[in-house]
């Protein structure tokens, strides 16, 4: 049974696409489920003049490749990528681990992942470049303060909403509206080997619910 899901960042998967295997051994030994985002192909989207929706397809295609390549060098993964929610709960049924992208235009690969732990009644883990929320861009804002938790409510306040497609933020307000509707326990955290190894133990933040 999956207990698990992890929203792992396109860009985390680029970064370590020289030690996928290592990558991908990295997981917990137990059955978990992994939702791969489309990180720095979402260049592809914006180079194209259609609308949102013509937009969110070629970002799904991206999230795609992220996911058959990490689906690939894991052990004991089912061995299709789910393109449909029902075809997750088949997936997961088998007892295999499951990796998979997009599923529609207008969701990042935070509310997909968000989505699956509901199906699933599973925690979800998000896997992303940095260690966590913080009240400002830390790259931007030299005393921007990191949360150890957070609610759903400051979390919205941060998000902004932006859907736009291809530009996220750690969270986006779409994933954070399901986290809150199902009450599904969720962690932020940078996506080291260590921290994959062990997500309960990482740094990182724990979105809470009042």
């Amino acid at each position: 049974m999956v207990e698990k899901v992890f929203a792992v960042g396109g860009t985390v998967i680029q970064d370590n696409l020289e030690r996928i295997n290592d990558f991908a051994e990295a997981f917990p030994d137990e059955q978990i489920a992994v939702v791969t985002g489309a990180g720095k192909l979402n260049r592809y989207q914006s180079a194209v003049k259609g609308n949102n929706g013509e937009k969110d397809l070629i970002g799904i295609k991206a999230t795609r490749l992220h996911a058959q390549t990490l689906l690939t060098a894991m052990d004991d993964t089912y061995p299709e990528v789910p393109e449909r929610p029902e075809e997750v709960q088949k997936a997961a049924s088998s007892g295999m681990n499951v990796v998979m992208g997009g599923l529609v235009p207008g969701y990042s690969t935070d509310a997909v992942a968000a989505t699956v732990a509901e199906l699933l009644d599973a925690d979800l883990y998000i896997a992303t470049t940095v260690d966590g929320v913080y009240t400002d861009d830390p790259e931007k804002v030299e005393d921007a303060r990191k949360f150890d938790e957070i609610t759903v409510e400051e979390l919205l306040d941060i998000t902004g909403g932006s859907n736009e497609p291809g530009i996220y933020s750690v969270v986006d307000e779409a994933a954070v509206r399901l986290i809150e509707r199902s009450m599904i326990d969720t962690k932020i955290f940078e996506a080291s080997l260590e921290n994959l190894e062990s997500p309960e133990e990482a740094s990182g933040t724990r979105i809470i619910h009042r």
